[in-house]
């Protein structure tokens, strides 16, 4: 989500330019330290860090990442704070001032805020839209642009507060990985969030002068991104019903949807691919065999579009492409889950659930191919849906020990 409307090109001198960024993987108070992110939002910061300074938007020295396990002191509110506005303090009139937060956002009260590390549930320890002006405030910051980076839960909400509540910079834009009632996803095959991972994806793609940021095609590609491949992902509500999970990421600022598509394709009980026949020879696919359900079957016709995007952008390889096939492997279970439950946890429903993936690949990107390694990723994924609902899939375990997977 970019929150408003920044000219085509953010110009600004990056020698005076700083950023400074948090990673709170680890929370210390009792009331949250089981819910400490771990290792990703570390990953994710440093990432969009290095990305800044790899198209000269920031000079490697004028950039600071800290780390809630790392710098204890510097992640808990007060830390954060005296980080922040020291950070604000060193730009310059012509640079830019970059604050990137990866985390949990939470909801206090009526107001989202961001969580640092010692948050105790309690408004006065998070981090609202209010408490952001306050800090820029106290720094004086002279900066021509400020641009805010908030990878997190419910993100959209602080910065639909900032630049609409609260009198503050007058060139300040918001970046954020979804809407103020979203939240923020993560999954391991892609070791980040989608928001972070797109972003700089999409900065090294549309960066072209260091001194010229353009955030609005920034946003628009890793929103168009983002949304393609967490509409993979569908999840188990109860029987007969399943929910989308699909993010919306915003842009903000103080200073086009697209339409369905009704592309069709062929979805069958078991489709032939060649390569994994001898799949098929370990469990006796002859032997009743459930198909796919119907609503199954239709979502993934539903989804034509969004693999499309991500082929059509290069990026169905490597971690994309491991992350797509698992998600849309939890997809599929849940579905079935949902609707055809007495099979879900046959080892001839994730093998046919595996066929049609790769046949769907097959027919809808060529050069992404899909080896035993996915169906490795993608069976660990659909145990997971299967043990998150507490359905046996010992059965479905039991394929980890078959020759060859």
């Amino acid at each position: 989500m970019i929150i408003g409307n920044p000219a085509e090109e953010v110009e600004f001198d990056t020698a005076q330019s700083h950023l400074v960024g948090f990673a709170i993987d680890y929370q210390s108070h009792e009331k949250m330290q089981a819910k400490s992110l771990g290792r990703p939002v570390v990953t994710a910061a440093k990432l969009v860090s290095k990305t800044f300074v790899e198209i000269g938007a920031v000079p490697e020295g004028n950039t600071t990442i800290l780390v809630a396990s790392e710098n204890s002191t510097d992640c808990t509110f007060e830390g954060m704070k005296r980080c922040f506005v020291y950070a604000a303090k060193c730009v310059e009139a012509k640079g830019m001032f970059v604050f990137y937060f990866c985390g949990h956002g939470v909801d206090v009260g009526d107001k989202r805020a961001l969580a640092p590390s010692d948050f105790d549930r309690s408004e006065g320890t998070c981090i609202t839209a209010s408490v952001l002006n306050d800090w820029l405030t106290e720094a004086n910051c002279k900066a021509k642009h400020v641009l805010f980076a908030l990878d997190c839960c419910y993100a959209g909400g602080v910065g639909d507060a900032l630049t609409t509540d609260i009198p503050l910079h007058r060139s300040l834009f918001v970046m954020s990985a979804c809407t103020a009632n979203e939240t923020s996803y993560t999954i391991g095959t892609l070791e980040v969030s989608m928001f972070s991972y797109f972003l700089a994806d999409a900065m090294r793609k549309q960066s072209c002068d260091p001194r010229k940021l353009p955030l609005y095609n920034i946003l628009t590609e890793c929103r168009t991104c983002c949304e393609a491949l967490s509409s993979l992902l569908v999840k188990y509500e109860a029987p007969g019903k399943v929910s989308s999970c699909q993010i919306d990421p915003e842009i903000t600022s103080s200073g086009g949807d697209q339409k369905d598509n009704d592309d069709e394709t062929d979805i069958d009980d078991v489709p032939d691919v060649g390569r994994f026949q001898y799949i098929t020879k370990l469990y006796d696919m002859k032997a009743p065999r459930p198909p796919l359900h119907t609503k199954t079957k239709q979502w993934l016709k539903s989804i034509v579009k969004s693999i499309t995007i991500l082929h059509d952008r290069k990026l169905l390889k490597d971690k994309v492409l491991n992350t797509a096939v698992c998600l849309i492997t939890m997809s599929i279970a849940s579905s079935q889950l949902a609707f055809q439950r007495d099979t879900v946890s046959q080892p001839n429903t994730f093998v046919t659930a595996f066929l049609n993936i790769a046949s769907f690949f097959d027919n809808h990107c060529h050069g992404a191919d899909i080896t035993i390694d996915h169906l490795k990723y993608g069976l660990e994924y659909y145990s997971l849906v299967l043990q998150n609902n507490a359905v046996d899939d010992a059965s479905i375990e039991a394929l980890r020990n078959c020759g060859g997977m």
